[in-house]
């Protein structure tokens, strides 16, 4: 191979690149977009070559600003041409950020000399943003929409030929090293730029890294914004084209948004050559002068075999090509919003426009389920998180409200009462440019289409949603609040916690418990054990073997905050622990024909508020230990100190006066040694709001208490006895100077609570 052709490239400025990315750092705090690089194999350090998927303008600016995070590395993008058509400021700054037009002359050979001298190339194969997000023609293949041309066309191959001839070059240096051909060695060395002749061997040596890399949004909101209106009040309508793009691309950009940006796994182009390629390859190059002609090999073939060559080279570089692009879309980060719309769409392709939303949220619980379970699909924290796709079953997701809001909104999907309509605007053919605006469940649906596994998964869900039995249901709905648990456990295992979480002195598992019954006999009556404040489901754990011995269904909840640490405990509502009680009632209802809340201390004030609901199968409530008055004097004063805590936390970014007060506790191998005094306050706010329901209660109640012990004021029973005007209580007084009756089953009190439930199931 003779000498290369010359030319003078762009050089990048490291001032300005350096600059750039601390102001993209600043400007980044500002924004709404929450950027998270999913990259767990080196691919930054080890690749060459990055592919993205292009669906919003910003993005092109996000990976060099990764990269340079990760490694400090410099990077070479290709941008559109128009870019450097114009303003010399702006051309100049762009090219000292390290891009260059996609037009440039012999720009194949300037990247693959600038990978040579240690740069990382970013390249867009799809030529454009991809608004719709449709990555796959009718029969199968990739292929995208061109707005320009205004046809559908395969991707752009010229990263793949790039990884092919930079490898046909590495072969020839690599060839010209064993030959000890150290003239053509430092020729080539000082034409790249390169140091020395080390350098280069050891440049070459390594075999070209396509990194496929995919960029996924979430959520994708079509609100309107004051960025748009702020655009329009001063310039007048805007083309439609350019007002659909400050509306999506503002909304993304200025609120909440995720943008997960998944590295694939790095594809070595040398892997595409067979050994009789390498042959005819080896022998069609000779005489070539450089980069430029073996880049340009096969347009002017002067031979037979230059023909081959270049023949095969095409062939090469589609198939690689197809390979890169099918690993680029099959690296989504799968949302809840794609599950929903991959639904919807399939229900309507088998003619179903109607049905209940709770048929809809349980089929799509399902489907959240089996994804879950299959291969090599990537899943976003609305998937991965138990605490979010749980609440489908009941429609309080925060995420899929956002979804459905956004749906009306566009006009796609109709709820009345229980009923959820697909509208005909979800049938539309939509204009390239409006379809992020019109029909986002489309967008979301074609993102995901090319991930085999959302179809199967979404098939298997509305093929089993009528015949999963009770008992299943139920094991599903443990097996998330298991899963809950353990991440609630993992995030609060963080150094920033660490303080605290030394001093806990708990040592129990404080997992959810689920009990069959033992024996053949099983009682028609489920139990809900609910624990107390600080506590986990181990405080209730002997009593429901008890009872689980007896033959009874038995769910030990577990609360919001508790059983993972006290600063978990200090972000939660006693309305969470509600939705706790909530969750483990479902697990019992979904497998018996009525269940029994019985709750110890705060589990029993949130018992008597959950009865005031007179919920459907409820049959009765046992509530031990239930504080109406404390024995403390001193939690008078909780409310002024959690307002105090609120206050100096705004006004000093701190902890608070007094965030935490010591726990004295009889069962430090249950409790937490240190109480948030914001979940005190929430304590207050629960007993207050039970109080306030207590005359709503209409099922059978009996209510359990110390008559001498040092938590809850002895009397608390019998004034929540006489306000319960709608049923007639039982009130057992056990001999105890302890709280934990239940705990330490002091004067008989499991056996007055299984008696309790014997009763009800006799009925």
């Amino acid at each position: 191979m003779r000498r290369m052709n010359h030319y003078s490239p762009p050089k990048i400025n490291r001032k300005t690149y350096a600059w750039s990315v601390r102001a993209f750092s600043t400007v980044k705090r500002l924004l709404g977009v929450n950027i998270k690089l999913h990259a767990d194999n080196n691919q930054v350090q080890q690749g060459h070559i990055f592919l993205f998927n292009h669906f919003a303008r910003f993005e092109t600016f996000i990976p060099q600003y990764l990269i340079y995070q990760e490694q400090k590395a410099y990077c070479r993008s290709v941008a559109a041409s128009e870019f450097f058509q114009g303003d010399d400021r702006f051309t100049n700054y762009l090219h000292a950020v390290g891009a260059v037009p996609n037009d440039m002359p012999n720009l194949l050979s300037f990247l693959a000399r600038d990978i040579l001298c240690g740069k990382k190339i970013i390249i867009f194969p799809e030529g454009g943003m991809i608004k719709d997000r449709r990555t796959m023609s009718s029969s199968g293949d990739f292929s995208v929409f061109s707005p320009t041309s205004e046809e559908r066309r395969k991707h752009h191959s010229g990263a793949s030929r790039l990884a092919l001839v930079l490898d046909i070059y590495k072969r020839v240096v690599l060839e010209a090293h064993n030959n000890d051909d150290m003239h053509s060695l430092k020729l080539w060395a000082e034409e790249l730029g390169i140091a020395n002749v080390e350098t280069l061997i050891a440049r070459c040596q390594e075999p070209t890294r396509i990194v496929p890399s995919n960029i996924t949004f979430y959520p994708i909101r079509i609100s309107d914004n004051f960025l748009k209106d702020s655009v329009e009040r001063f310039t007048g309508d805007l083309p439609r084209k350019f007002s659909e793009e400050l509306l999506i691309e503002g909304n993304l950009v200025l609120k909440h948004t995720d943008m997960d940006i998944r590295m694939g796994k790095a594809i070595e182009s040398t892997l595409m050559w067979p050994w009789w390629d390498q042959l005819i390859l080896k022998k069609a190059i000779e005489g070539m002068s450089g980069l430029n002609d073996l880049f340009a090999m096969g347009s002017q073939a002067d031979s037979f075999l230059e023909r081959i060559a270049a023949q095969r080279l095409r062939n090469k570089t589609e198939e690689l090509r197809d390979q890169v692009m099918q690993d680029m879309y099959s690296l989504v980060t799968l949302n809840l919003s794609h599950l929903a719309s991959a639904l919807i769409l399939k229900l309507i392709d088998d003619g179903v426009d109607e049905l209940t939303q709770s048929t809809f949220l349980h089929i799509l619980y399902l489907a959240a389920r089996y994804i879950s379970h299959e291969e090599g699909v990537y899943l976003h924290r609305s998937l991965l998180n138990a605490e979010t796709y749980r609440d489908l079953r009941d429609g309080s997701c925060a995420e899929i409200q956002q979804f459905f809001k956004s749906a009306q909104a566009a006009d796609l999907i109709a709820i009345e009462n229980n009923s959820l309509s697909f509208l005909p605007k979800l049938k539309d053919e939509h204009d390239f440019h409006d379809i992020r605006m019109e029909n986002p469940i489309c967008v979301y649906a074609n993102e995901c289409t090319p991930i085999t596994g959302v179809e199967r998964a979404i098939e298997r869900a509305m093929d089993n949603h009528l015949n999963i039995p009770g008992k299943q249901w139920a094991q599903y709905f443990y097996e998330d609040e298991l899963h809950s648990f353990e991440q609630s456990r993992q995030q609060f295992t963080h150094e920033d916690y660490s303080e605290i979480n030394a001093q806990q002195t708990a040592t129990k598992d404080a997992a959810p418990f689920y009990l069959s019954p033992n024996g053949d006999k099983e009682h028609k009556v489920g139990v809900l054990l609910v624990h107390g404040f600080l506590a986990s489901p181990a405080e209730m754990r002997g009593l429901g073997e008890e009872l689980a011995d007896e033959g009874y269904s038995v769910y030990g909840a577990r609360l919001e905050g508790h059983g993972t640490s006290p600063c978990d405990l200090r972000e939660r509502s006693w309305h969470e622990w509600m939705s706790s009680l909530e969750l483990g009632y479902e697990v019992l209802s979904s497998r018996c024909k009525e269940v029994v809340v019985v709750g110890f201390s705060t589990g029993g004030a949130l018992a008597l508020r959950f009865a005031a609901e007179r919920p459907n199968k409820l049959a009765g409530i046992c509530a031990v230990s239930t504080p109406l008055k404390f024995a403390n004097p001193n939690l008078v004063f909780v409310p002024l100190i959690h307002h105090a805590n609120r206050l100096a936390k705004w006004l000093a970014a701190q902890e608070g006066v007094l965030p935490y007060i010591i726990n004295e506790s009889e069962h430090p191998d249950i409790n937490y040694k240190h109480i948030p005094v914001r979940a005190l306050h929430e304590l207050r706010q629960l007993v207050d709001e039970m109080e306030n329901n207590l005359q709503r209660i209409n099922c059978p109640t009996r209510l359990i208490q110390g008559d001498a012990e040092k938590v809850v004021k002895p009397e608390s029973a019998g004034l929540i006895r006489d306000q319960m005007v709608g049923t007639t209580p039982e009130v057992i007084m056990v001999p105890a100077t302890r709280h934990g009756i239940i705990t330490e089953d002091i004067g008989a009190t499991r056996k007055h609570i299984i008696d309790f439930v014997d009763k009800i199931d006799a009925k």
